[in-house]
């Protein structure tokens, strides 16, 4: 299938995923950047209605506008540059404006954090090589996703980075790095039989350290009420520093949800990091009494952030914990600006901006994206 840009025709797939059972990142000299070193760009997925109705419906409209609203943003601070399932790119374009950059792409959904690529930089931050893992929507749960099983290929191609590719099954939010060789991730996803049936957690652990070139896993025992993700680590708990976390503290009025969450500290209370270190726990509140347009999936958090050169961005709900949210994170990150948009009808698909964006870290001083 063939779709044209303003400047060039795109045919997808841009680039066909190469499966490496050879690479290895740390004999590579390979590791994944922590989200708070510089980046060059933000990558962020497009809203899609078609086959997806049941997630937007009568608001797909003022999802996409919250999209517009969220690359506008980004753009204040650093490159924004979406992508969009090929048919509706001009019409992001009409709504992000012209500073945003909108390239076509196949995939069906605007979730890239989960099915895009994983950028991984050098020692010397030179060069960069992509990773991307096989993606089946959450454990089968929408269709169709061809076009998000090739996101990883097709946006690597589009940045001019070259892709390793894996036969796991692993979405980006399901986990986080420190950038110091530490990742976190929860049992309710990785071990979870939609996912990775023939794989035990010693063999998912070992495909992690190969493919994004970390030491150590610390796991949590996640969310498993959680419908959309099966409890997602970017919706629990974060690396902000070396050794520290900012966590969803939910309140103990709220049930199953409050103990869940008491589950996953008490692990990260007993539990280390690579080098041998304890974490210290920040905690961010949880909204209350949210609007969430009768949607069983809304995502009601704020710790779906994600954080640009120079600012932390997450969603405001319209609700007196907005302040409190506002005050923890600027402690969590007292360098940078605090950007709650009023974007809750994103929400509305189960994820937030942390699901719809990718980082692409920094190369020394200079952008890595090629061609924009």
């Amino acid at each position: 299938m063939e779709f044209k840009s303003e400047s060039e025709s795109l045919k997808f797939p841009l680039k066909d995923p190469v499966i490496s059972n050879d690479f290895d990142a740390r004999r590579a000299g390979l590791r994944m950047p922590a989200e708070w070193e510089p980046m060059a760009a933000t990558w962020l997925g497009w809203p899609v209605n078609d086959h997806r109705e049941t997630l937007w419906g009568a608001h797909y409209d003022a999802v996409c506008q919250a999209f517009g609203l969220l690359a506008r943003t980004i753009t204040r601070y650093q490159r924004c540059i979406v992508a969009a399932h090929a048919p509706l790119a001009e019409a992001a374009r009409e709504i992000c404006g012209p500073q945003v950059h909108v390239v076509p792409i196949a995939a069906e959904d605007n979730w890239l954090r989960d099915c895009g690529p994983i950028f991984l930089v050098d020692e010397q931050q030179v060069s960069q090589t992509a990773v991307g893992f096989r993606f089946n929507a959450w454990g089968e749960k929408y269709h169709p996703h061809d076009g998000c099983q090739r996101a990883a290929a097709d946006i690597a191609a589009l940045a001019g980075v070259p892709l390793v590719g894996s036969d796991m099954v692993l979405e980006g939010g399901a986990f986080y790095v420190d950038g110091q060789g530490t990742l976190l991730t929860t049992e309710s996803c990785l071990l979870h039989p939609n996912r990775n049936p023939g794989l035990r957690k010693p063999e998912i652990e070992v495909e992690l350290r190969r493919m994004l070139g970390v030491q150590k896993i610390v796991w949590l025992p996640g969310h498993a009420a959680e419908v959309e993700t099966d409890g997602h680590v970017d919706g629990i708990a974060s690396f902000i520093a070396p050794a520290r976390i900012l966590f969803n503290a939910a309140d103990p009025d709220q049930g199953d949800y409050f103990r869940a969450m008491q589950e996953n500290r008490r692990a990260l209370e007993l539990a280390t990091d690579a080098c041998g270190r304890r974490f210290e726990i920040l905690d961010l509140p949880v909204p209350r009494d949210v609007r969430n347009y009768g949607s069983a999936r809304f995502c009601d958090i704020y710790s779906n952030y994600i954080l640009v050169n120079g600012a932390v961005i997450s969603t405001a709900f319209g609700v007196p914990r907005d302040a409190q949210a506002r005050e923890v994170f600027a402690r969590a990150f007292p360098d940078r600006r605090v950007e709650l948009l009023p974007i809750d009808a994103i929400s509305l698909g189960g994820g937030a901006t942390h699901c719809s964006t990718q980082q692409q870290p920094m190369l020394g001083n200079r952008l890595a994206v090629r061609g924009f």
